[in-house]
């Protein structure tokens, strides 16, 4: 049994009712940090800053520039392998998130993340969304930073409340969108650290199947 309100703006901690944006999120250490992969995804992330720096060097003197393919593929390189990285542990804090929410009954069948490098004067990580799909709900989780964990339940609607679309891009900018109560969130990311299909394919099947349960004879009724 879900802990959220039909509605999914309200969850039962046990004892009373609270907002949905307030439901704790206290996630134990994953076995990602266990295994000191994380530190190592922050690492090349800092590499990635740094490989930014030297071309911005680089292409300010006539012995540089010819430098600034190698530095471009170097930072393409580290940046593939970093934000893959973070896509990897935030699957696995959707998870437990949403095992945590949801109960053992209802786990967390697929899940995506907003991994992105917005344009700028300096190299970000725009990781500030994800959304879990289970069996009968949709779930969209915010992050303050963009390299820790959730902070909070932006949403839990049921599946027949939510939409969500994929949409295939040019030079494989997919983009996946989150749509509940009239308003809409686009997750996107770099092509080998995004897959919105997964988490597509899981809300789409539990909706048919939501669907097939509303539609199905009462037996009561029948005999």
């Amino acid at each position: 049994m879900s802990g959220f309100s039909p509605d999914g703006l309200w969850w039962w901690n046990g004892g009373q009712w609270i907002p949905t944006a307030e439901a704790p999120l206290a996630l134990p250490v994953t076995e990602f940090e266990r295994s000191g992969k994380l530190r190592s995804a922050r690492r090349l992330i800092e590499m990635r800053t740094g490989l930014f720096i030297a071309m911005y060097v680089a292409g300010g003197s006539v012995i540089g520039i010819p430098l600034l393919p190698i530095f471009l593929v170097a930072y393409m390189v580290v940046q593939y392998l970093g934000f893959k990285a973070f896509r990897q542990w935030t699957l696995e804090l959707l998870a437990v998130a949403t095992a945590q929410l949801m109960g053992p009954e209802e786990p967390m069948l697929a899940g995506e993340t907003m991994l992105w490098s917005p344009t700028g004067l300096w190299p970000r990580m725009q990781r500030d969304i994800a959304v879990a799909v289970t069996r009968s709900h949709v779930l969209l989780y915010q992050f303050d930073t963009e390299d820790g964990p959730p902070s909070r339940v932006v949403f839990a609607a049921r599946s027949q409340d939510a939409e969500l679309r994929f949409l295939k891009g040019v030079i494989w900018l997919d983009r996946l969108v989150v749509i509940h109560a009239g308003r809409w969130w686009v997750l996107r990311g770099i092509w080998g650290a995004f897959d919105g299909r997964h988490a597509f394919r899981a809300w789409s099947d539990g909706r048919q199947e939501q669907l097939a349960v509303a539609l199905a004879p009462d037996p009561a009724r029948v005999s």
